[in-house]
């Protein structure tokens, strides 16, 4: 098993800076590497890929983490379905589990391992359970369904917990204001940082590009939001 290089605590620094997830998968080693080194050049050192399904993405997964070690990257599973698969996953270097159910032997499984896990909730009862569970970081699912306004209700009800939208969250600034307004942590991007048809073409500089824009609007989105605040009191 390798050892886990992140607290709790420096991995929740990094999203609340990052102010983003960037989430992606491929079946092709190369590109995998080539977003991990484009984040990196960009100052973003968390990366989630989305649960493979199949013990090639296994292996995958555990030569992907072992560059992203080196790069002092996080790297996390998304969509991790049950205890046993976040077990394989934490073993081939995975610091974080994003799970789309409230299972509490996942949960168990990463408490052990002292692995971050994100379960997703989609009702203030999921949150409620999340939180006996042991969660810190619960994902916000589907975000397009349930809207800021139910993530600004969880935020005021569990002050001690952070919340994370996934799905219906863009790049666009006035999306992005309302998610952050309501109390986000940081959001989950994926198709809107990692376009398909930029993907498929190996596009590098583009994707840089997008990424790095991407980065400097969320700041500028979460700098502007203190700074009313602070006007207001």
């Amino acid at each position: 098993m390798h050892q886990t290089l992140t607290t709790s605590d420096e991995l929740l620094m990094l999203l609340k800076e990052n102010g983003v997830i960037p989430f992606f998968n491929h079946q092709d080693a190369d590109i995998l590497l080539q977003i991990l080194k484009i984040l990196d050049r960009c100052g973003c050192r968390v990366f989630e890929i989305a649960h493979p399904r199949d013990a090639r993405g296994l292996r995958l997964f555990a030569w992907l983490a072992e560059h992203a070690r080196n790069m002092n990257m996080l790297l996390g599973v998304g969509t991790v379905p049950d205890a046993s698969q976040a077990s394989r996953f934490i073993q081939a270097g995975a610091q974080f589990i994003a799970s789309p159910f409230l299972h509490k032997d996942t949960a168990k499984v990463c408490h052990d391992h002292q692995v971050v896990w994100m379960p997703g909730c989609t009702s203030c009862d999921d949150v409620a359970r999340a939180r006996e569970l042991g969660a810190v970081v619960v994902s916000v699912v589907p975000g397009n369904i349930l809207g800021p306004d139910f993530l600004r209700e969880v935020t005021i009800a569990y002050p001690d917990l952070f919340f994370i939208p996934s799905g219906g969250v863009t790049r666009a600034e006035n999306n992005l204001k309302r998610w952050f307004d309501a109390g986000a942590l940081c959001v989950r991007l994926g198709e809107s940082l990692f376009a398909k048809q930029d993907v498929a073409v190996k596009d590098w500089v583009k994707l840089e590009h997008n990424i790095t824009k991407a980065l400097q609007g969320i700041r500028h989105v979460k700098t502007s939001i203190l700074k009313n605040k602070a006007i207001t009191l």
